[in-house]
């Protein structure tokens, strides 16, 4: 009996998170040409090797703002 329907919300961090700032730095420029188009499979892939989905333009969006905001203190120079 679980009633997940109705408490259906993006989550706010993708399910793995980049392990350094090249990593980090790869995965917000693959989220922002997520959220313009659906990526070409060697993107595609790499991006779920980072994070462990293919997210959805919703979650691209709201994930790249997230990880951005959260690395600004712990990696200065990612911009």
């Amino acid at each position: 009996m679980h009633d997940k329907q109705n408490s259906v919300e993006p989550p706010s961090l993708p399910p793995r998170l980049p392990q350094n700032e090249a990593e980090l730095k790869r995965t917000i420029i693959l989220l922002g040409n997520r959220k313009q188009v659906e990526l070409k499979t060697d993107a595609r892939r790499q991006l779920e090797s980072l994070i462990g989905v293919y997210p959805t333009i919703k979650e691209a969006t709201l994930w790249k703002r997230v990880l951005r905001r959260a690395c600004q203190g712990k990696f200065p120079t990612v911009k």
